[in-house]
């Protein structure tokens, strides 16, 4: 019996390949190693943006003579995402990573404030979609909002 060929072409998921060599031969998974890179692109932005950020030693944190690091993996994650998947302005990271950490400051977990900066992505995301529409743009207001009294930010 003969197989019959279809003309089907396998579509990916619409993500490009990221390079993550850096971080793939110590992750056991590509989404592992994928999280970690952007982690570390996190780490870049409080790096080049260190007189912007104040007490960024909350979010990270090495000691190369002890040789430990003290890290936020969640939420340098999801800053990290925002630069380099969302591409958002440097300014706006900048601006959302001091509201996470006077979040992290007022006493909020690790978690919860990973969960509001992807609240924001998933807003901004839409709101970049579509930027005539004046309700994604006022979401996109409120999911800040809700960091902003996280961290007690007038």
């Amino acid at each position: 019996m003969e197989k019959i060929k279809t003309g089907a072409v396998r579509r990916g998921r619409g993500r490009p390949k990221l390079d993550a060599h850096i971080t793939e031969e110590y992750a056991p998974s590509r989404r592992q190693a994928l999280n970690k890179m952007y982690m570390y692109e996190g780490v870049h932005l409080l790096s080049v943006a260190a007189t912007e950020i104040q007490n960024s030693e909350v979010l990270w944190q090495e000691d190369r003579t002890a040789v430990t690091v003290k890290s936020r993996d969640g939420i340098l994650e999801q800053l990290g995402r925002m630069a380099v998947q969302d591409k958002l302005g440097r300014a706006d990271c900048v601006y959302l990573a001091n509201l996470a950490i006077a979040a992290v400051q007022a006493g909020y977990t690790t978690r919860e404030v990973e969960v509001a900066l992807r609240e924001i992505r998933m807003a901004a995301k839409s709101s970049m979609k579509n930027p005539d529409n004046e309700a994604l743009y006022c979401a996109l207001g409120n999911t800040v909002d809700i960091l902003r009294r996280m961290g007690g930010v007038a």
